[in-house]
């Protein structure tokens, strides 16, 4: 997608940064109705829990600031060293106040750095494990990515039995 206005990429952002706010609030507000009994539950080893979920997006946001500020990036890892870096790092996460507290702050990290985005930087097509991906993919992915795993937790509580609409 090329911006051709500075109008048309302020837009562009603030269309992202809206969207990552309420994806977050929907990650947040899911997240909320987990059981303190639950936090640690997955239905398998390999699977996910919330906790390690919620840890998981936040660990994401600080390296989508990164790609925003055009901060250097280390080499790239394989898809297997960053779901290895992302389960250290989620054992590191062992409440929900920890949780919710790092959702809010990468979350708002991701806004300002969304906010700090240039016409030249936009224009840039940042490496990730599967390539370069146009900028303009990866301001969308933050909201993407959120909600998608608030919708794994919705799936997690409808296996422990929650089946209530918690809209």
């Amino acid at each position: 997608m090329a911006i051709s206005a500075k109008s048309s990429l302020k837009e562009t952002i603030a269309d992202s940064q809206a969207s990552v706010k309420q994806a977050a609030e929907r990650l947040g507000k899911t997240f909320s109705f987990v059981p303190d009994s639950k936090l640690k539950w997955s239905p398998s080893k390999s699977a996910r829990d919330s906790l390690s979920i919620m840890a998981h997006c936040c660990l994401a946001n600080q390296m989508f600031v990164k790609v925003f500020r055009g901060d250097p990036m280390p080499a790239m890892p394989t898809l297997k060293e960053i779901h290895e870096l992302s389960r250290k790092f989620e054992a590191t996460i062992r409440s929900r106040a920890q949780a919710v507290r790092l959702l809010k702050a990468t979350t708002k990290e991701v806004i300002a750095a969304l906010g700090t985005m240039t016409p030249k930087r936009f224009a840039t097509s940042p490496n990730s494990p599967m390539g370069p991906m146009p900028m303009s993919f990866w301001v969308k992915v933050p909201s993407m990515h959120m909600s998608n795993h608030a919708s794994q937790i919705d799936y997690l509580q409808t296996i422990w039995g929650d089946i209530v609409d918690h809209a």
